[in-house]
This record gives C-alpha cells, structure tokens and sequence, in this order.
C-alpha cells in the first residue's frame, strides 16, 4: 500500500465513469466546457497514477502532468460555471489562466514552486512518495484561491437571475473545498507519504455525481453505445488487472500450482468476465441514475402531450396538466390559476382535490404575477423569498401563499401572454431539483399551447352561439339548449316565454336602425339580467326574444315576465337627449306539463298566446295553458282574453268574404267547412282547451279548403274517382290555401292547422308527411272533423255514408290516418250525442278511407 496506487485508480474510473455520457450525448458549449474540466481531473489523477507505478518515461514527468491538471482545474472550473450561467468570461479569467500557465512552465522548469516527491523505501519495502514544500507553495494555493473565490462571487450575482444555480453549485463548491483541503493537508509533515491529494478528487467525485444526479446539472439524453462501455469497462479492467496481476500469479503459484501452465488463460478468463461484470455494472447504473428517471419524465411528457392535443376543454386540459405533475415530480398539491378574459385577474380553476379551497385568486398587480411574466421561467419561493419584491407584496398576499403552502410558481406563457399560472406545494420526499425544472419547463410549454388554443377554441364557439348585436344565445343554439333541457326535465316543469317587442318596425323608422339596435341591447340586458342563473335567453327573431326557464311554474314564469315588460316600458324615460317612444313587449308563455306535451307543442302554443296579445292590443301577457286561460285582472301586463266574440268578430268578415268566394264556385266546400268548424269546436272543448285555441281552430276549420277557389271545377265536380293527375292537383289545394292566408297577417295564427289536417299520424300524409305529434295539435283535429264529414256527405261522385260506418272508419284507422286518442274521443262523442252529425243525402253502406283523404 505504500504508493497508494488504488485511490488514483479508483478517482480516475470516477471521472472516466462520468465523462462517458457526455461524450455520447449532443455536444455544444457548456458540455464542451464541462468536458474540459473532466479532462483536467482525469489528466491529474491519471499522471498521478501512472507516477506511482513509476511507469516510462520517469516520475518527474508524470509529477509535471498531475500538476498541471491539478493548477489548471479551477480555471477549468470557473470556465464551466462562466458557461452554465450564461455570463461572459471576465479579464480576470485570462489573467488567471496565463499566470497559471507561466507557473506551471516555471515550475516544470526548476521545481520552484513545488518539487516532485521524493522516493523512499517503506519498511514492508513498498515505495513511498514524500513532497518537501517550501514558502512558494503558498503562491499556487493563493492563485487557487482567488479562482474559487471568483466561482462564488460570480455565483452570488447572479442568483437573482437564476433562483436555482446557487444549490446547484453547493455540491461543487463543496468539493472544491475538499480538494482545496486535500491538497494543503499533504504540506503538513505529519501527513507525509499518503496522498490526501488524490484522495480528495475521489471526495470531489463523490460531489460531482451528487451535483449530476441530485441538483442534475445537466437534463441528459444518454444514447450510451455497447461499444464505449466495453471500452471504458475494458480500460478499468485493464488498470485494475496490472496492479494485481502479480499477486494473482503468485496466488496460482502458492496454491494451485498444477494450474501454473494455465496461468496466462485463467488470467485472460477473470480479465473477460469482469470487463463484463463492469460493463453490466456500469450501464445498470447509468441507467438507473440518469436514464430512468429521464425515461419515466419523456413518457409522461409524450402521454400529457397526445392527450391535451385530443381536447379543446380547458378543464380538460387543466386535469391533465394537473394529474401529470403530481405523478411525475410527486408533489403534495397542485393548483391551476387561468387568466379572465381581460387576463386583469388569475382565478383558482383547478387542483388534485376536488375538496381544496377554490378562493385562490391573484391579481395582476401582485409582484409574483410581474415576475413571471418578465422572467418566464419557474420560481422557488423561498429564493424569491430574498429579494426586495417579495417585501413589497401585501400581508395577505403573503399569508395567502402560507396558508397553501406554495413553493414553487409556473408561468403559463404562450406568444407574451400569460394565460395562467402553476401553483405547487412542496414533494414528499425531496427538494425541487433540476430535472424538476427542466420537466416543469417543458410542461408549460405545451400546456400554455393548449390551454390557448382551446381559449380560441371556447371563444369560436361561444361567438358561434351567440347574438353578435344582443349578445344572448342565438336562435339555432338556443334550439340545442332547449332540446337538452327538455331531456333533463321530463319529470319537471319547462316554462318557456317568447317576449316580441310592439311596434318595433316604427320605431326604426323614427328614429333610425341605430337607436332601434341599441333599443335591442338595453332589452336583451334587462332580459338577460331579470333571468340570472335561472335560464337561458336567446334572440328568437329579429325584434323577438326567448327565455327558457326550467323548473318554472306559469305563475312564476308570468311574474317574470311582468317584471321584464314593466322595466323595458321605462327604459327610454331615462333618455336625456329627446323623448324615445316606449317601447311594449308582448308576452306569451306557456310550460311542460301544463300547457303542452311535447317541444312541438309547447313552441307552438307560446307562439299562439304571443299572436293572441298581439290581436287583442299588445303590451300584455299571457299564458297558455290546457285549460282556461290564466286569471287576473284586465289591464295591462296581465292579459285575460274576455268578449270573445268582439275580439275575433272584427275578422268575420274576411273570414266569410273568402268562404263565399268559394261558395260561388263549389257550394259543397263552403257547407263541408261549416260542417267541420263545428265538429272541430265541439272536439277541442271536449278536449279541455281553452276559448283561444277553441277560437282558432273555428277559423281553421272554415278556411281550411279556401285554396279550392283555384282547382278546376271539372275536377271539383267530377263523377267517379279522380286520375292520378287529377289528384296530385287536387292536392295542391293545401298549398294554395297557405298562398291566401298568409296575406293576410291577421289570419296567419290558423296557418298550423290548414297546412298540416291532411297529413296521416303514420307520417303517409301530405305536404309535409310529418307523423305523429309532430302534427300540431289543431291539425289531428281538423283531420278528424274533415275526413267524418266527408265520408257521412254526399258528392258528385258518391253518396253519402251511415254515421257507424264513419265511426268504424274512425276506429279502425285510429293510429294509422288519425290520432289514437282523439279518433276515440271523437267516436264517443258522437255516440254519446254531444256531437250531432250534420244533415246528409242518401246513405250507402262504405266509402275508402282514401276518398275521404281526397275531399
């Protein structure tokens, strides 16, 4: 042991050992740069080995090499930090560098500075190196010393710039220390002979790896080649076996003598096996140290990545972003702040609990929101802890971050704007290290992506469902809420309002289409603000708006709407400028269970109680329901239909106008539509209807064949049944009728019932084959009541049918051609004698459904 020949060899292999994944990973400068200082230990420690096995060409040669390697190390040192932290090398470094150089010249040259050991023979007959310092060794530590110091002060200036570099560096200065100490422990007499020397590069090894794998340095991509670890474990191998090859031959010698001719092979045998022992032992290592944690941080990288490119949700995204952070880095807790839309505020949206508190909040104002966006990188609490900004931030944003206990803040940073912020609390086991970081860094990159990318996302479709003018729901999404609504709600009540406002058209024209656009938006926001949470309101039309409120009775749905209609009459008092005209709403509102069954209906029936206000002088409301009207008092805002007689009677005369027009021309028509106006009336008061809809079928009834006045009477009158073409014709009279209603804007309400009483409840039907109750209710009536008139009257081409046979015909296509439960209410009325059939001819004994479906 005399020459201590194992701790230079064991120093080396460390060095060696750590040098090899940089060779193998991607070059640049601060790998170059780090490469370089290896170089200088390995040179030291190397030179020193190969001087205490005295190898060619002499010990004063090797002596030289080991120190230049141990001079030139710290600027070698200082060189790499200078690269790591991104700082122009200073003057000082060159002069440091040539001075260095000039004293390794010097004392290559005459020993002045430091002279090579002395060789002595130990009592065991071992060779032992003494050195004999002098005064002048003084000067090489000096120099050392002011290197190291220059490594601190550089490091301490910029750790404002870099939270993390300075306990990164720990573990090196730490190192240098123990080298430095190394180094002036062999100057002491007492410590002759043993080289402290060396021996503290292996305690600077030990640093290095710590500072590697525990700080990590460097965030490494190892791609390590079979072939350079079989060659480093072959060098290792190699150093090893030429210290001990001589005692192994003794050793075969001494006990195995019978093996002696063998030696060479079993030699080369034990060389082979433990170059591959450190082969397996060397990449396990690097595997499990460098490579694996590298490998489990990309693969939840490459997973987190795919699966955030898959959604446009934000809380989507903000769930990944969440559940891989905690499984990757294991940190106790995470929080999610994201920008409001204006980004003056980061609002808590996320945390790896659903049962943390959501009142996270921090403003834009807040030194650490200023911080992360001039910096763009992650933040460590307590070194921001040290600076002036943390001071000047408020008690309670202070106490805010204790009470979570925040260490660690991540900017969400996406092309100069920061979409959010990453709050984490402290790991379970360890500090924040380096790969920490770098893991953190590449997840906000991506996640700042997605997060805006689905922001654009949720704003395209918000723009897309909304109003641009009013900004409440559009017609077309209004129609998807109402649908899911609808879904959620079939055991509930679905209360909707259609609110139109009066007049609308005039007002534009008095005082332009801006003032009338800017009349839409006070409107839709005193809508929008009367209905809250509480439902959901959309432009139905242009001059119409609808609200939807689930959960709604009829007697809250109206009190809403009194409240709406009563703040819209007021708005343009407040107008400074002139005097607007007040604008009124008509409201009609109706609700599932009470007023409808289906969608269809209810549409349909809030449309019919808004064309009622309107009819009976707008500015009012009402509610339709499948009964009376809704009661209250007669005046304006609570609409109760009274006189209905008077109110509809200024329309008779349009009304039998058009029916006599066709009477000229085919007397049956004008006789069948009085004929199915009663039967219709008498179905719907069975039926519980209320006087309104009663109303409205009435007038249905009695125009429902008016597009007849255009059929040839040829065809009208025609004896026998009708050609194909004659038919299609003859079903044009449908259309025809829809032609002249619809001039006709005081009659349009009964357009539902004429357009669809010949379509069949199978959906066979005409024009539109629609089925079943997606039939207006007053269509399936008037269906019923035309075709049971026309099969029990006599015509041109048949006579007329027995009432019993017309029940029959009722009853068996009863599912098919008519609605099930009216076909059976219809039939039990007739029966019963509240439904008196209307004088016929002469009565035969059958008539095809399909005649009945033609007249």
């Amino acid at each position: 042991m005399g020459s201590f020949v194992q701790i230079p060899v064991i120093a080396l292999f460390c060095y060696l050992f750590m040098g090899l994944p940089f060779l193998a990973s991607k070059r640049n400068k601060l790998i170059n740069a780090f490469l370089w200082m290896l170089f200088l230990l390995i040179v030291w420690t190397g030179a020193s080995f190969c001087m205490r096995m005295q190898i060619w060409p002499s010990v004063k040669v090797w002596y030289d090499l080991s120190l230049f390697g141990l001079i030139m190390f710290p600027c070698g040192l200082l060189n790499f930090v200078y690269k790591y932290i991104g700082v122009k090398r200073s003057a000082f470094n060159m002069v440091g560098v040539v001075s260095l150089l000039l004293i390794n010249i010097i004392n290559m040259r005459t020993g002045f500075f430091l002279a090579p050991p002395k060789l002595k023979l130990a009592e065991n007959g071992e060779t032992v190196f003494v050195y004999y310092p002098t005064w002048a060794v003084s000067v090489l530590f000096i120099f050392c010393l002011l290197v190291v110091v220059q490594i601190i002060i550089v490091l301490i200036k910029t750790n404002g710039k870099n939270v993390i570099t300075k306990q990164q560096f720990l573990p090196i200065i730490a190192g240098i220390s123990i080298i430095f100490i190394g180094n002036f422990v062999i100057m002491l007499p007492m410590f002759k002979g043993v080289p402290y020397d060396i021996a503290s590069g292996v305690g600077y090894a030990v640093c290095l790896y710590y500072a590697l794998y525990q700080k990590r340095l460097f965030r490494l991509k190892l791609l390590i080649m079979r072939s350079n670890c079989y060659a480093l474990a072959a060098v290792i191998s190699f150093c090893l076996f030429v210290n001990f090859i001589r005692p192994m031959e003794t050793f075969i010698r001494m006990h195995f003598p019978i093996l002696m001719e063998y030696q060479i092979l079993i030699i080369a045998v034990l060389f082979s096996a433990a170059t591959h022992l450190i082969y397996y032992a060397m990449k396990g290592f690097i595997d499990r140290v460098f490579v694996k944690d590298e490998i489990v941080q990309a693969e939840n990288l490459r997973q987190f990545s795919i699966a955030v490119s898959k959604s446009l949700k934000v809380d989507e995204i903000l769930e990944e972003l969440v559940q891989v952070i905690q499984n990757t880095i294991s940190v106790r807790r995470v929080y999610v702040c994201i920008a409001d839309n204006n980004e003056q505020n980061y609002i808590f949206a996320r945390s790896t609990s659903s049962l943390d508190k959501n009142t996270f909040t921090f403003q834009q104002d807040n030194p650490i929101v200023q911080w992360l966006k001039t910096n763009n990188e992650c933040m460590m609490l307590k070194d921001f802890k040290r600076t002036a900004i943390y001071k000047s931030m408020w008690e309670i944003e202070k106490q805010q971050l204790s009470e979570f206990e925040i260490e660690c803040c991540v900017p969400l940073i996406d092309e100069n704007s920061m979409v959010g912020i990453i709050l984490l609390t402290g790991k379970d086991k360890n500090d924040f290290i380096c790969d920490d970081i770098n893991f953190l860094s590449s997840v906000k990159t991506i996640a700042s992506i997605a997060v805006r990318n689905s922001r654009l996302y949720e704003k395209a479709v918000t723009e897309a469902r909304t109003d641009e003018l009013t900004g409440v729901f559009n017609r077309k999404y209004f129609y998807e809420i109402l649908n899911e609504e609808y879904e959620k709600n079939k055991n509930e009540s679905l209360a909707l309002m259609i609110l139109s406002i009066d007049d609308f058209k005039l007002y534009n024209q008095l005082y332009g289409n801006k003032e009338g656009d800017l009349a839409l938006q006070i409107a839709a926001g005193i809508i929008k603000n009367s209905t809250g949470a509480a439902g959901y309101v959309a432009r139905y039309s242009g001059k119409e708006f609808a609200v939807l409120l689930p959960k709604y009775d009829l007697l809250s749905a109206k009190c809403l709407a009194e409240n709406i209609r009563k703040q819209i009459m007021d708005m343009n008092k407040k107008s400074s400028d002139y005097t607007l005209k007040a604008l009124t709403i008509s409201v009609g509102i109706s609700a599932i269970p009470y007023g409808a069954t289906t969608l269809k209906q209810l549409l349909q029936n809030v449309d019919m109680a808004v064309y009622q206000v309107k009819r009976s002088g707008k500015n009012s409301i009402m509610v339709y329901t499948a009964g009376k009207s809704f009661e209250g008092q007669k005046e304006q805002g609570s609409f109760i239909m009274q006189d209905k007689e008077e109110i509809y009677s200024e329309y008779a005369p349009t009304i039998f106008a058009l029916t006599a027009a066709i009477d000229t021309k085919d007397h049956y028509t004008f006789n069948h539509s009085k004929n199915v106006a009663y039967y219709s009336t008498e179905l719907t008061k069975a039926l519980g209807l209320n006087k309104d809809t009663i109303e409205i079928i009435r007038e249905a009834a009695l125009l429902h064949d008016i597009g007849k006045i255009g059929i040839d009477e040829q065809i009208l009158n025609k004896h026998g049944k009708l050609t194909p073409e004659q038919y299609e014709i003859m079903k044009r009279h449908v259309e025809d009728s829809i032609g002249i209603i619809r001039h006709l804007p005081s009659l349009d309400y009964v357009i539902p019932a004429v357009i669809g009483h010949h379509e069949r409840y199978d959906g066979q039907g005409y024009p539109r084959r629609i089925a079943g109750e997606d039939i207006p209710l007053s269509a399936r009536i008037l269906c019923i009541a035309d075709s049971f008139d026309a099969i029990i009257s006599k015509r041109s081409y048949k006579d007329a049918c027995s009432i019993e046979y017309a029940l029959d015909e009722l009853d068996k296509e009863a599912g098919k051609q008519f609605d099930p439960y009216l076909a059976s209410l219809f039939s039990s009325l007739v029966r019963s004698g509240n439904i008196v059939p209307q004088e016929s001819s002469t009565v035969i004994d059958r008539l095809t459904t399909e005649d009945a479906i033609v007249i």
